[in-house]
């Protein structure tokens, strides 16, 4: 029997085609968002009543990067067992020019504002090193997490 050579090149042609790929990456959902979370992935913002926290998926689970604490509602439940409640020195950014629908979105190490105006002292422990603002002329830079693990506002 005759193998015509059409055959063998296509053959061919497609083993070296696979050998160059690289293997792409399945993304890992994080399942169900945790009670009063709101992705920020997604848009959303402390803005929104009902999100009492912003998270964000990586790596197949949801990462909180922000509380939204509204006068007279309960805090959320800190859930490190350290720390005594209510002292939290609160982060301020200056916000002016601040819009919606920057692209492209932030990944981490990047982050939104929002997630930087938490206590001062838990910020830079959300995996979050540079924090951003959504403005008319795109994402500027607000805050950083210095080395020592501190925020740092920019001016």
């Amino acid at each position: 029997m005759k193998i015509p050579l059409s055959f063998i090149a296509g053959a061919a042609l497609a083993a070296v085609a696979l050998a160059g790929c690289d293997p792409i990456a399945e993304p890992q959902p994080c399942g169900e968002i945790p009670e009063g979370g709101c992705p920020v992935g997604r848009g959303g913002s402390c803005d929104d009543a009902a999100c009492r926290a912003l998270h964000d998926c990586l790596d197949g689970a949801w990462t909180e990067v922000a509380r939204c604490e509204r006068p007279g509602e309960p805090a959320l439940d800190a859930g490190d067992g350290g720390g005594a409640e209510g002292e939290c020195e609160s982060v301020t950014l200056d916000r002016s020019g601040e819009a919606r629908g920057c692209t492209p979105a932030l990944q981490q190490p990047d982050c939104p504002a929002e997630a930087a105006e938490t206590c001062a002292d838990a910020a830079c422990s959300t995996g979050c090193i540079d924090f951003f603002l959504c403005t008319q002329e795109g994402w500027r830079g607000v805050a950083y997490c210095d080395e020592q693990g501190r925020i740092t506002v920019m001016p």
